[in-house]
């Protein structure tokens, strides 16, 4: 018989989708919106959103359970520092995520099954192009990858030195959280996303709120033709893990064609070990992610087989934090 410790992880990893679901429904909704320091009840809050009041109650409840509220008795609830973080007002907000894993990534993963049966993805290839030709689409996705991007920024800024480069160039960049992070801890230099077309207005916008503005460009393009050359630095982060070994390569000498030789691509990506343990999790649980779209999370070594097939060679790999690392390279 199993221990009751083994027993209760094991259902809480069985019955984790509650989660969440639970959280994208309190954002949708808009309760953790209409959650405040000072006591609401349940019956107010309803009224407000026009729901239903019962169901309102219960749903806050178990939203109290995830310590996302503060149940003070009866149908009466506070706001609580973690909930917080699923507001749309706050610099630490991850409400973008929770909406990406409650809509987009939810759906997908439905078809892993037919992905494990056949080995062929079950939704194509992303579609990137598609998703971001609907607006409010687009802003879920790029406000998810900025709010993911901070932490990993920060730690990528405090553990190499960007101060000897003029122009870094963050590929697919999206809203610009990366080079915002890189540019703030580097007052001298310069800075440019590279990203499709639609989305130059967000970036603009956000590099403007991270006070970058002055000194960061977004360029308009896909890097499957090309890639802007004028850099000395390419930030190649989460890109690669999204696409198959032969899409990763031709993404590759497009970088390297537009770089001169001994210039820097810094790749940040999670980096799967040589013998798995549940330290872990968040490695495997993006390479999950990443099945449905024939993108995947690799070894170092098979990182550093794609940049010498490029034109790379590749350099030192520097921990960063949740299992990404930075792998340095230069252009041979």
């Amino acid at each position: 018989m199993g221990s009751e410790a083994e027993t209760r992880q094991l259902v809480d990893a069985i019955t984790g989708a509650w989660r969440t679901r639970l959280i994208c429904e309190g954002i949708r909704a808009g309760l953790i919106d209409r959650l405040d320091a000072q006591p609401r009840t349940a019956g107010e809050m309803a009224g407000e959103l026009d729901l239903h009041p019962e169901t309102t109650l219960r749903i806050l409840r178990a939203l109290a359970a995830l310590g996302l509220c503060h149940h003070q008795g009866g149908d009466v609830f506070t706001a609580s520092t973690s909930g917080e973080r699923l507001r749309g007002d706050r610099p630490d907000s991850l409400r973008g995520m929770a909406l990406l894993w409650g809509d987009r990534i939810w759906s997908s993963l439905e078809t892993i099954g037919e992905t494990l049966r056949t080995g062929e993805p079950g939704r194509g290839n992303g579609d990137f192009g598609g998703m971001h030709a609907d607006p409010a689409a687009s802003d879920a996705f790029n406000r998810a990858m900025a709010e993911q991007s901070r932490a990993i920024a920060q730690a990528l800024v405090r553990t190499l030195d960007f101060s000897g480069y003029r122009q870094v160039i963050d590929l697919g960049g999206g809203y610009g959280a990366v080079l915002a992070e890189i540019l703030r801890a580097n007052p001298d230099l310069h800075g440019q996303i590279y990203d499709l077309a639609a989305i130059g207005e967000g970036a603009l916008r956000y590099l403007d709120e991270a006070g970058v503005g002055a000194r960061a460009a977004f360029v308009g393009g896909s890097f499957f033709e090309s890639v802007p050359a004028g850099g000395d630095c390419l930030v190649i982060k989460y890109i690669l893990h999204d696409w198959p070994d032969a899409d990763c390569r031709h993404i590759l000498a497009n970088c390297r064609a537009a770089l001169a030789p001994g210039a820097s691509a810094i790749i940040v990506e999670r980096i799967v070990a040589d013998r798995i343990t549940p330290q872990d999790e968040s490695v495997m649980r993006t390479d999950l992610v990443m099945m449905p779209i024939s993108g995947r999370e690799r070894t170092l070594a098979e990182f550093h087989t794609l940049l010498r097939e490029s034109g790379f060679t590749p350099g030192v790999a520097h921990p960063l934090i949740d299992g990404c690392w930075a792998i340095e390279s230069r252009a041979s």
